[in-house]
């Protein structure tokens, strides 16, 4: 072998070399930007809804972790949302690929998100913390490990998945889950999607005869859980993914009970059943099992707990969380998922303890993992946010997001859904032009990672194109609007009532701006809409009618509008009369 040959070798191996020891040094800092995403909660959000608002409150958005004081005293208050904070350059983000530095000099864009912690605490300083006002800001679930926002409007709400604070379960603390078995589960979208509308079918079905017999306490219980299934239906892939991993972790429980139990033929149907995605026998089963291995009755308790939260079953999952918390009382994932449908259910004397022993434990159990505690930093905050506790909140919410800015940075979506809540906290305390602001920093920050027109902006866009509206911004509404439609026509039902509320609202939009033929395309839409859904002689189909009665006025279409104006009349007449008999026969009944 001659030298240029050797020299040529040894330049190739060293070039190969190289090259081994550059994947190696990428892989390692893509490991280090990127953690595993915290384990799905079984609950959108999704940014999704708790306390129902009143009918004379201006709507907010549900069970996004909302944000509270964040600053220290020395920061410097900025305007929330400027040009300056948005048009930070790449220099002045964190360093992705590297830890951050422990206290050492914070970054600039840290320093902001200080800046605006002293400016959302001087406002909470302001504002009492009654229950009145903890009452006007709404949570709702999480969906794909993400906490699920809703916006409410009119009778009906819109949810959005946004990530938010499940807890990763790869902590060691986090033992509630059996070991994995060799079943999987056989659950197919299209089965998945017709079993969410035929619940929602259902649900609105009792909400209309709880309204009817005005059962509040029903009426609201099956409002927020109708808010909570429109969410998966608007994001059914991800909620479809979700049921899936939810059965997959009840599969390996009743697996691992059949395997303990010595009576494997006790739970074989559950188990079959279970694979090819039905759940009622293994739900049925578990209830029924008697005495369970002492080991084993915290995870039956806990994965009965999941089942009903799958078929959004709030007051009964939290009694089985419940339970699994008086069994383990040191699980995280039990925890968890009590605290958070608790607070759900606006339960939130009962949630908070729960919530402070789960941030205990992650702080103990998962030091290495600083996200872990972050985002159970951030279930607490906002759970003392809804009780009316803002200044418990503060520092915990500060903590939080600086820990998710520094592992994640600025353009994730976690630091989104903060933007997003810290907008949601102003807009509840009024300062509109602040939270307009964050909610477009939010709605950007979601645009580039999601896209201009994913299901999972449809609460952002909801949230921001009525807020536009309020301050009579209505030209800047409307495109808002227009793409919530255009999302929600994709993803929900042609039928769906909430595609009819986002409709009315972009109607009214036009009508606004003058644009009178469009808001009666609208208009004729939801017409169709109601009287598919209610029967053309149904008083809300009246009162679209009535709608289009007006616009036609003003398009100056004298005959249309007299015609409209003259069925809706017609309907409204026949409502009193029908309403007059059931109270006259009710009355005679009575007095026999």
């Amino acid at each position: 072998m001659n030298g240029s040959t050797l020299g040529s070798l040894l330049v190739a191996a060293l070039l190969v070399a190289y090259l081994i020891w550059k994947r190696r040094t990428e892989r390692k800092r893509s490991e280090m930007r990127s953690d595993p995403d915290p384990e799905p909660a079984s609950e959108p959000q999704v940014l999704t809804s708790e306390p129902a608002t009143a009918p004379d409150q201006r709507p907010v958005q549900d069970d996004a972790a909302t944000s509270a004081p964040l600053a220290s005293a020395e920061a410097l208050p900025i305007e929330a949302g400027s040009e300056e904070e948005s048009a930070a350059s790449p220099e002045t983000e964190i360093d992705r690929g590297e830890p951050a530095p422990e206290p050492a000099p914070v970054s600039p864009m840290l320093d902001k998100v200080l800046q605006l912690a002293e400016l959302t605490g001087v406002i909470a300083e302001q504002t009492t913390t009654t229950d009145k006002g903890a009452d006007r800001i709404e949570a709702a679930p999480a969906t794909s490990g993400q906490e699920t926002v809703a916006c409410r409007s009119s009778e009906e709400s819109e949810e959005m998945p946004v990530a938010a604070g499940a807890i990763n379960d790869a902590s060691p603390a986090a033992t509630i889950q059996a070991q994995p078995s060799a079943l999987t589960i056989n659950l197919t979208l299209d089965a998945y999607a017709s079993r969410m509308n035929s619940l929602e079918d259902r649900q609105r079905t009792l909400l209309a005869q709880a309204i009817v017999d005005r059962d509040e306490g029903l009426r609201d219980r099956l409002h927020r859980e109708l808010v909570i299934i429109n969410g998966k239906l608007t994001l059914i892939a991800d909620s479809h993914a979700e049921a899936v991993t939810c059965f997959q972790q009840v599969l390996d429980i009743l697996v691992q009970l059949r395997e303990e139990s010595g009576q494997p033929l006790a739970l074989d149907g559950a188990v079959a059943d279970l694979c090819d995605g039905n759940a009622e026998s293994a739900e049925t089963c578990l209830a029924e099992w008697d005495g369970p291995p002492p080991a084993m009755a915290g995870k039956v308790a806990f994965s009965r707990g999941q089942l009903a939260e799958c078929r959004v079953d709030l007051q009964q999952a939290l009694a089985q969380y419940r339970q699994a918390v008086a069994l383990e009382p040191d699980n995280p994932r039990c925890l968890h998922a009590a605290g958070r449908v608790a607070r759900m259910l606006y339960n939130y004397q009962e949630a908070i303890p729960w919530l402070e022993s789960l941030v205990r434990l992650t702080r103990q159990d998962c030091s290495d993992d600083p996200l872990a505690l972050a985002f159970a930093q951030r279930e607490l905050a906002y759970t003392y946010i809804l009780a009316g506790q803002h200044q418990k909140a503060g520092p915990l919410y500060k903590e939080s997001m600086l820990a998710m800015a520094r592992k994640l940075g600025q353009d994730h979506l976690e630091l989104a859904n903060c933007w997003l809540q810290i907008g949601e906290l102003q807009e509840t305390l009024g300062v509109y032009d602040k939270a307009v602001s964050l909610y477009r920093k939010a709605l950007a920050i979601f645009e580039r990672q999601k896209g201009a027109e994913h299901p999972a902006l449809a609460a952002i866009l909801a949230k921001l194109a009525a807020l536009c509206m309020e301050l009579e911004m209505e030209a800047e509404a409307v495109p808002l609007y227009e793409r919530l439609v255009r999302i929600q026509e994709k993803t929900l039902r042609a039928n769906h009532l909430q595609l009819a509320i986002s409709l009315g609202s972009l109607g009214e939009s036009y009508r606004l701006v003058g644009r009178y033929e469009d808001a009666e395309s609208c208009y004729q839409k939801i017409l169709a809409i109601h009287e598919a859904t209610y029967g053309p002689d149904h008083p809300s189909v009246a009162a679209v009618l009535q709608e289009l009665a007006k616009l036609n006025s003003s398009l100056r279409r004298p005959e249309e509008a007299r015609q409209y104006q003259e069925r809706a009349s017609t309907i409204y007449q026949k409502s009193v009369e029908a309403q007059q008999k059931k109270s006259g026969d009710e009355s005679l009944t009575l007095e026999l």
